[in-house]
Order: structure tokens, then C-alpha cells, then sequence
């Protein structure tokens, strides 16, 4: 992201915000993982491979074939041109859908990777002050995260976006994060934020980093830290 919490434009152009170096080092985030995770809008504004080029991670208990990608994508929009629908690694795609995606839209994606229909996420309960409500149609991630947990997914990297990472972040559902910032200034105030959703209405209600560890990579700086309130 930028200094000033952007990862795009108001018009949706990101390439590239960071560094060569950093997006490298972002790959090696990648294979430390079991599976990747990000937010439809995503795929509608990048089109991601989200593989690891080719690298295996030592620690993945998914087979060779690579990791797994999740796409959170309530109302089943991925189109089936997508590279993570379309692609020779489309069997270690799963798309989580909720009960309001429409059938034929859910057939189609069922045809080329697996799907999943989340249970109703409005019978849930925040986690984090200042989260009142959940959008209708969202995701219910706990549920989420305990199948895949039973599929032994123990290490879920969630690169976005914004909204993405707001719903992980403020249900306290992250026990690290890893920021690349870049030596730019974005501004705009529509432009793409990192962490979006409503936020915090108080300071007192903001998340709050320990085990803070600061490093510059070529020209970026990378902040990695804990959440206090992780489950």
C-alpha cells in the first residue's frame, strides 16, 4: 500500500504500488501458507493467478499440485473466464457463496471448481467494538474458517482486498498482519484503502499491534505484527 493506506486508485489501477523486491518477498509469504484468500472484487479488478510460481511451500500439507485459493464471493460473480476458474490449478479453487447467490450463476461456478454455500452470517455476533452489524449477503467467516480448519487449513494468508481485510480484521478473526508500505502518496478520496468496511468509531475501538518488527525491503518498508485481540 501507499504511506497513505491506498492500494489503488479510485479507478482500480495498482500495478505496481510496491517494489519488485517486495513483491518477491510476498511470494515467500505465500509459501509459508496453506491456502490463499481474497475477496471477489479482486478477481473482478486484477484477475490474480495467486499461485507461488511454481515454488511448493515446504510447510503446505496440500499435495504438490500447489495451494489451495479461496475467493469470498457472496452472490457468485467470479466470471468463468477467471483465471482462478479457468486456469490448470482451477481444482484447488474453492468459491464461498452465500445463500443469496443465484442458482444458476452457482451451477455454472460448480461446473469448474468447487463451491461452497456459507450459512447466513447475520445470525452471527461481532467480535471487535464498533461492529454493530454485518452486511447482508457477507460471508460468515467463523464457519468458514472452521472448515477449513477440518480440511486442515492452519495457515490462511487473506491478501484482500480492503473489505476482505476489514471483515477479517475487525471480527478479529487475524492473528498476524504483514504490510508492505510504499514511499508513495496516493490520495483521493475514493481511491482503494487496504482496510475499508465501516471502521472503528472510536479510537478506543481501534485494533491494537504488539510484537511490532519493522525492515526495509529495497525501497519499501514491511510491518509485521500480532493482534492483541486474535482469538
Amino acid at each position: 500500500m501507499t504511506l497513505d493506506g491506498k492500494i489503488a486508485t479510485a479507478n482500480g489501477e495498482s500495478k505496481w504500488i510496491t517494489s519488485e523486491a517486495a513483491r518477491a518477498h510476498a511470494m515467500h509469504l505465500r509459501q509459508g501458507a496453506d491456502a490463499l484468500l481474497i475477496g471477489v472484487n479482486t478477481v473482478l479488478a486484477d484477475d490474480p493467478s495467486l499461485t507461488v510460481r511454481g515454488i511448493q511451500s515446504p510447510r503446505s500439507k496440500i499435495p504438490s499440485r500447489g495451494l489451495r485459493r479461496i475467493v469470498l464471493d457472496p452472490i457468485a460473480r467470479t466470471p468463468l473466464s477467471a483465471k482462478v476458474v479457468s486456469d490448470g490449478n482451477a481444482a484447488l479453487t474453492t468459491i464461498v457463496v452465500s445463500k443469496a447467490a443465484p442458482k444458476n450463476r452457482t451451477d455454472l461456478l460448480a461446473s469448474r471448481v468447487r463451491v461452497l454455500v456459507a450459512p447466513d452470517s447475520r445470525s452471527a455476533r461481532p467480535r471487535a467494538p464498533g461492529t454493530s452489524s454485518f452486511p447482508r449477503n457477507s460471508i460468515d467467516l467463523p464457519w468458514l474458517l472452521k472448515r477449513l480448519g477440518s480440511e486442515e487449513v492452519t495457515n490462511l494468508l487473506v491478501e484482500g482486498g480492503g473489505e476482505t481485510n476489514a471483515s477479517f480484521l475487525m471480527q478479529s478473526l487475524s492473528h498476524r498482519i504483514a504490510f508492505f508500505y510504499a514511499p508513495k502518496v496516493l490520495g483521493g478520496r475514493t481511491a482503494r484503502k487496504a482496510v475499508a468496511g465501516d471502521g472503528a468509531t472510536r479510537i478506543e475501538e481501534s485494533l491494537d499491534l504488539r510484537d511490532i518488527e519493522w525492515s526495509k525491503i529495497g525501497p519499501d518498508l514491511f510491518l509485521t505484527a500480532r493482534l492483541t485481540s486474535a482469538v
